[in-house]
């Protein structure tokens, strides 16, 4: 991945990729649990993902800890997801450039998660600037 992650966006690529899908939009996930099976869950914004996109500490994979969860989302749906849904297929690339080094889920993570934190903070900033523009 390069450091220069994400080239920047206007106004109304922002507007459109802050906003939340349909029902019929939405992209399931699930959140596993040892014991429990998986508990489905729908993701309706980039915003969504990002957050329901967990770094973990090691904790679930303790022995014995019952209660630990793993967020689970396919990777090549999110992908997917990301650019039929919301048109960003510049940010779909970069996470296929991840998928296509073949990590453990768990390892990528935390690059999805940054580029999704990338991509919603321009979205952010430049909403914020609209708005100040238009006060």
């Amino acid at each position: 991945m390069s450091d220069a992650l994400l080239s920047a966006i206007d106004g109304d690529a922002a507007g459109r990729l802050m906003r939340h899908l349909e029902p019929d939009d939405a992209l399931e996930a699930g959140i596993l649990t040892p014991m429990a099976g998986t508990r489905v869950v729908r993701l309706f914004s980039l915003e969504e993902a990002e957050r329901f996109l967990v770094v973990h500490d090691g904790s679930a994979t303790d022995h014995g800890n019952m209660r630990a969860t793993v967020n689970y989302v396919d990777p090549a749906r999110l992908s997917q997801w990301i650019a039929e849904k919301f048109g960003d297929t510049e940010l779909a690339s970069a996470l296929d450039e991840l998928i296509a080094t073949r990590k453990a889920y768990g390892f990528l993570v935390p690059d999805f998660k940054a580029l999704l934190a990338e991509r919603i903070g321009q979205c952010e900033e430049l909403l914020a600037t609209v708005s100040d523009g238009q006060a």
